[in-house]
C-alpha cells in the first residue's frame, strides 16, 4: 500500500501559540487518478493544486468542499487523519518526564488503566486552579524552555518557577502539586538525557500513531510519501529510527497499543504539485483543524461549518491527543504486557538511538 500524507499547524515545539492550538496529519492510499478527479471542481484558472484555505474563503469554494467531503470515495479504507492539541500534548511530557519517575520509583504503575491519560486531563482542566493566579500558565512555559533549551540555567528556572508556584496552591490541590514538585531539581536528569528534540515534537508521535492505524489494517510493508515543503522532514532521521528492521513488537496496555518497528518500505517527500494525492491529504488535514476549533467554540461558527457536520471528514477521524472532561480508569495491563513508554523506550534502546547518551530513567 502506497499513502501520501500531508499535515497543517506544525508549529514545532511551539506548542503554546494560541493562534494555532491543534496539529493534524492526514493521509490516503487512492490512486492518483482519483484524486485528481475529485480535485478538480477546486481548481481555479492557473491554479496547478488545490489547498485549503483558498476554496474555504468564498461561498463557490465552500461549496465544492462540501462536495468534496461529501465523496463515497472518502472513506477510512482510504483516507484517515489524527490530531493533536499542543497544549495537551505539551502536558502529556509534563506527567511522563516529570510525574511519572518518581511514581515508578515508588513502585506505582502510572500506565496502568491510563492512569497517565487521566492525570493530563486533570492537569489540562484544572491546572488554573491547582496553581492559580497565572502560575499554571508560567510553568508550562518554563517546563516549555527546559525542553527547548536543556541547559542548566533553564533546568534551574523551572526549579525556581515551580517553588513560587506551589505556595500559590490551595491545600485541596497539594497532592497533585506535590506530584509535580518531587521533580524539582531533577530536570537534567528526566529530560537532558534527550539529544534531540524530535522526541517533544507533535509531529512525530502523530506520525507514529497515524501509521499505526494503517498496519492495523494492513499486514503488509507500506511505502510513505509526505509533503517534501512540511517541517517534519526535520525529523527524518528520528522517523527512520522507528523503522529500524528489527524483530516487532506490540507494547501498549489494553487498547492502548502500537506496533514497533514501523512497517515502512520506504519513506520519501515530495512536491505536492505533482501528486494529487498530498493535495487531498492537505485538504483533509486543514478541514479538520478549521471545523475542530469551529466546532468546539474555538473559533466562529459559520453556516459553512454547521453544513461540514453531514460530510464525511469525521468518519476519517481515527484518534488523537485531545483533553477530555471524562476521567476514568481502563486497559489494565495483562500478564506480559509493556507500557507504550516503558516499550518504546525498550525499542529505542535496541536499535542504537542512546547508543550516545545515557537512556531515560526508569
Amino acid at each position: 500500500m502506497h499513502l501520501f500524507l500531508d499535515e497543517s499547524g506544525n508549529t514545532g515545539l511551539d506548542l503554546l501559540d494560541q493562534d494555532q492550538p491543534l496539529f493534524a496529519l492526514a493521509s490516503t492510499n487512492l490512486k492518483s487518478e482519483q484524486c485528481q478527479a475529485l480535485i478538480a471542481p477546486l481548481l481555479r484558472q492557473n491554479q496547478s493544486e488545490a489547498k485549503y484555505a483558498r476554496p474555504k474563503g468564498n461561498k463557490p469554494g465552500q461549496k465544492a468542499l462540501l462536495k468534496f467531503f461529501s465523496s463515497a470515495q472518502l472513506d477510512p479504507l482510504a483516507a484517515k487523519f489524527y490530531m493533536a492539541d499542543k497544549r495537551y500534548y505539551l502536558i502529556t511530557h509534563l506527567i511522563d518526564k516529570l510525574i511519572e519517575p518518581p511514581l515508578h520509583e515508588a513502585g506505582i504503575d502510572l500506565y496502568a488503566g491510563d492512569g497517565h491519560v487521566g492525570l493530563v486531563n486533570v492537569w489540562y482542566y484544572a491546572g488554573h486552579t491547582i496553581f492559580p493566579d497565572g502560575w499554571w500558565e508560567k510553568v508550562l512555559r518554563a517546563f516549555l524552555h527546559a525542553i527547548r533549551e536543556r541547559t542548566k540555567a533553564s533546568y534551574t528556572n523551572f526549579d525556581a518557577v515551580l517553588t513560587d508556584a506551589m505556595s500559590t496552591a490551595p491545600k485541596d490541590s497539594r497532592d497533585y502539586a506535590t506530584g509535580l514538585f518531587l521533580a524539582r531539581g531533577r530536570l537534567a536528569e528526566f529530560i537532558g538525557v534527550y539529544t534531540d528534540i524530535e522526541v517533544f515534537d507533535p509531529a512525530v508521535d502523530v506520525f507514529i500513531a497515524l501509521i499505526n492505524k494503517w498496519m492495523a489494517a494492513d499486514s503488509n510493508l507500506l511505502d510513505v510519501t509526505h509533503d517534501r515543503s512540511k517541517p517534519l522532514r526535520r525529523n527524518e532521521a528520528f522517523l527512520r529510527v522507528m523503522m529500524t528492521p528489527v524483530a516487532a513488537r506490540v507494547v501498549g496496555y489494553g487498547d492502548r497499543q502500537a506496533e514497533l518497528p514501523l512497517r515502512i518500505s520506504t519513506l520519501d517527500f515530495a512536491d505536492s504539485t505533482l501528486h494529487p494525492q498530498l493535495q487531498v491529504a492537505d485538504l483533509v488535514a486543514g478541514a479538520s483543524i478549521d471545523c475542530l476549533l469551529a466546532w468546539s467554540g474555538r473559533r466562529p461558527r459559520t453556516n459553512y461549518h454547521h453544513a461540514m457536520r453531514e460530510t464525511r471528514l469525521n468518519d476519517l477521524f481515527v484518534g488523537g491527543m485531545l483533553p477530555s472532561p471524562k476521567i476514568e480508569r481502563t486497559n489494565a495491563p495483562r500478564a506480559g504486557q509493556k507500557n507504550l513508554v516503558d516499550g518504546a523506550t525498550e525499542f529505542l534502546s535496541q536499535v542504537g538511538y542512546f547508543a550516545n547518551t545515557k537512556a531515560p530513567p526508569k
